[in-house]
C-alpha cells in the first residue's frame, strides 16, 4: 500500500532524493480555472498562510488499516496503488451512522467536470443511499467550471453561506482567491480542536488523508485548521494522444525526440480540410503554456536556490524560450482554431476524443478516465493514451512538473460545535478507503442497478453508473487517497501506473507549495489575471514577442518581488 511521507519537511526530503538521482528540484497542479476576489473582511491581525504553519494544527497521519491489496503496487510515495479491477467483495469500513442534529439537510456548494449532470436525486437511488447511510440530506448546488469562481465570489460576498464549499485550489498558473484568509478566519468554522494532531483519530480516514495535501494546499490560515484537502495528482498534467489518429499518422507509441520534432509532429496530425489539428488548449490555459516550460526546463512555478532565493519560472530564459516556441506553432497552425475559447477541460476532452485535434494537455486522472469510458463507444471507438515527457533539445533532459498533491480545499461555514462534528463525521465516511462498500458506493453506485457481480466477485460497471455516483460530486467534498483505477476499464491501472513510472524519474517540484504571503493574499489574482492576459496575448500575436520583458517587470514591480520575499521569509521561518 502507498506510504506517505508524514509532514512537509519529510516530503522535501523525499524530492531532495529525488534530485540527487537526476531529477531537478524547483508542484502546481494542471489545468484549472482563475478564481476571482473574494470579499474583503476586515484586515487580519497577522500574515497570510505562509506566516505560521504549527505542526500542532495539521491531523496526525494514521494510514488506513486493513487495505486491498492493489495488482500494481505502489513504487513509493509519489505514486499510486494500480487495481485492474475492483476488489471483491468489498466490506463496510465503518458501521455506526454518523449523529444527525435536528436540521440534518446539509447544502454543498461545489462544481464538477463530468460530462454530464448527475442523475437527480429523486431518480437516483445510489445518492438516496448514500444519504441513508450518512444519516442526512446532502444536497448540491452545482456549477460549471467556467462560471464557479466568479459565482462562488457572489455567495462568499452574502450573508447566506451553505454548509460546505468547495474552495478551488488554483490551476497550472497557481491562482487562488484574493484575500482567502481574511474570509476563512471571518466566515468557516475553526476545525483545529477538532482535528489537530491526535484529535484526528476521532476521524480515521480523515487522518488517513497524506500530510503533504493539508500543507501543500494551506488548509492552516493564521495557525487555525480552516479547511480540508481533496487530495490528487501527484502525477500532475500529461500529454493526452487520441491513440487510433495519432499512432497512425505518426507511429505507435512514438515519443518526439526534441522541440523541433514535435512540431513536425503537430504539423503531420494537422488537416484542416478534415478539420482535424495537432493540439487543442481552453480558456484561460495559454496554448497550455505550463506543458511547453516545463519540456524546455523551467522551474515548476519557482526554483529555490541553496541560498534560499526564489526564482519565478517567468524570470527563467527557459520560460521566455517557450513562450517564442508556442508563438511559433500558433502562427504555423497547429492549435485549434478555437484553443483559447473552448469552456473547460470537458470539452477539450470532447474534443479530443471527437478527433477534432489529436494532442491535449490534461490533469493526470480524471480527463484521461473520462475520455477512456466514453471515446471506445464511439464510431469509429477512440481510446485516449500518454505520450511521455521529453526534451527541448537534443541531449537535454526530460521535466515533468509534478501536480499540487491536492485539487482544492472544503471549508465549512461557522457553526457550533455539535453541528460541525456532524460535518466532520460526514467528511469521514466519504473519505472511506478504496476497497470498502462505501467507496464502491460513492464511486460506482448500487448492486443491480449500477454495476453487476459475477460468480467470481467480479464487478461489471452498468451505463447508469457514471450519472449514478461519478456525475454526483461527493469526490470534490473529500476523498480517500487517489488510486489507479477506473470502473469498466482494467487496463487503465497499468497505463497510469506506467505514465507515473516514467514522470515521476523526470519530476520536478515547487518548493511554495503551502506557503503564502500577505502579498501573495491580497493582490495574486491581479497579478495573475494580468499575466495571463498578457501571455495569451502575446502568444496569440496580440501583442509582440518584445513585450514578454516588459511583463515581467510589471509583474516584479507590482508585487511579484514583495511575494518573493515573503515566501523567502516563510520558507526560511518554517525550515
Amino acid at each position: 500500500m502507498l506510504k506517505h511521507p508524514s509532514s512537509r519537511r519529510d516530503f522535501l526530503r523525499i524530492v531532495v532524493a529525488i534530485t540527487a538521482g537526476g531529477v531537478g528540484l524547483p508542484l502546481l497542479g494542471a489545468c484549472g480555472t482563475v478564481a476571482p476576489s473574494a470579499p474583503t473582511p476586515p484586515p487580519a491581525s497577522s500574515a497570510g498562510a505562509g506566516a505560521a504553519k504549527p505542526a500542532s494544527a495539521y491531523p496526525s497521519f494514521v494510514a488506513s488499516s486493513g487495505a486491498a491489496k492493489p495488482d500494481f503496487p505502489s513504487g513509493g510515495p509519489l505514486y499510486e496503488d494500480g487495481f485492474s479491477t475492483y476488489p471483491i467483495n468489498p466490506q463496510k469500513a465503518l458501521t455506526a451512522t454518523p449523529p444527525t442534529s435536528s436540521s440534518n439537510k446539509v447544502q454543498c456548494y461545489t462544481n464538477n467536470s463530468a460530462p454530464a449532470p448527475p442523475t437527480p436525486l429523486e431518480q437516483n437511488q445510489a445518492w438516496q443511499t448514500v444519504n441513508k447511510e450518512l444519516g442526512a440530506d446532502v444536497q448540491f448546488t452545482i456549477i460549471a467550471q467556467a462560471d464557479y469562481p466568479t459565482k462562488l465570489a457572489t455567495v462568499m460576498a452574502g450573508s447566506d453561506l451553505p454548509d460546505v464549499m468547495l474552495i478551488p485550489g488554483g490551476g497550472a498558473t497557481g491562482s487562488t482567491i484574493q484575500n482567502l484568509t481574511q474570509f476563512l478566519g471571518a466566515q468557516a468554522a475553526d476545525l483545529t480542536p477538532f482535528l489537530a494532531g491526535d484529535a484526528a483519530k476521532d476521524y480515521p480516514f480523515l487522518a488517513a488523508i497524506p500530510t503533504y495535501a493539508w500543507r501543500n494546499s494551506g488548509c492552516v490560515r493564521n495557525g487555525k485548521l480552516q479547511m480540508l484537502p481533496i487530495e490528487r495528482y501527484y502525477p500532475g498534467s500529461m500529454l493526452l494522444k487520441n491513440r487510433d489518429v495519432y499512432d497512425q499518422v505518426v507511429g505507435k507509441d512514438y515519443t518526439p525526440k526534441n522541440a523541433d520534432d514535435f512540431k513536425r509532429v503537430l504539423q503531420a496530425l494537422t488537416n484542416p480540410s478534415q478539420n482535424q489539428w495537432g493540439i487543442g488548449s481552453y480558456l484561460d490555459q495559454m496554448y497550455y503554456i505550463y506543458f511547453f516550460v516545463a519540456m524546455f526546463g523551467a522551474p515548476n512555478g519557482w526554483a529555490l536556490d541553496s541560498s534560499g532565493k526564489l526564482t519565478k519560472d517567468y524570470e527563467s530564459p527557459q520560460y521566455k524560450e517557450a513562450i517564442t516556441y508556442v508563438r511559433d506553432l500558433v502562427v504555423s497552425g497547429v492549435f485549434h482554431p478555437d484553443a483559447l475559447t473552448i469552456a473547460d477541460s470537458t470539452r477539450a476532452c470532447d474534443a479530443l476524443i471527437g478527433s477534432k485535434f489529436v494532442l491535449d494537455v490534461e490533469t493526470f486522472g480524471n480527463a484521461w478516465q473520462d475520455g477512456w469510458t466514453r471515446g471506445p463507444k464511439l464510431n469509429p471507438p477512440v481510446t485516449p493514451a500518454a505520450v511521455l515527457p521529453f526534451p527541448a533539445h537534443d541531449g537535454g533532459k526530460a521535466q515533468h512538473f509534478f501536480g499540487r498533491g491536492y485539487f482544492g480545499m472544503t471549508a465549512f461555514k461557522k457553526a457550533p460545535d455539535d453541528r460541525i462534528k456532524e460535518l466532520l463525521r460526514i467528511a469521514n465516511w466519504l473519505a472511506a478507503p478504496f476497497g470498502s462498500a462505501e467507496d464502491l458506493l460513492l464511486t460506482t453506485g448500487v448492486k443491480d442497478i449500477d454495476y453487476t457481480v459475477g460468480a467470481d466477485g467480479s464487478i461489471s460497471v452498468l451505463p447508469p453508473s457514471n450519472q449514478d455516483a461519478n456525475s454526483v460530486p461527493w469526490k470534490y467534498i473529500i476523498q480517500r487517497p487517489q488510486v489507479a483505477y477506473w470502473p469498466g476499464i482494467p487496463a487503465y491501472a497499468k497505463a497510469a501506473t506506467d505514465f507515473e513510472k516514467a514522470a515521476v524519474a523526470v519530476g520536478v517540484a515547487d518548493p511554495t507549495l503551502g506557503f503564502s504571503s500577505a502579498t501573495l493574499d491580497a493582490k495574486g489574482q491581479l497579478l495573475l489575471r494580468t499575466m495571463i492576459d498578457g501571455t495569451t496575448d502575446v502568444l496569440a500575436g496580440r501583442r509582440p514577442l518584445s513585450d514578454w520583458d516588459q511583463l515581467v517587470k510589471d509583474w516584479q514591480n507590482n508585487g511579484g518581488n514583495s511575494i518573493r520575499t515573503e515566501l523567502q521569509q516563510a520558507i526560511a521561518a518554517a525550515a
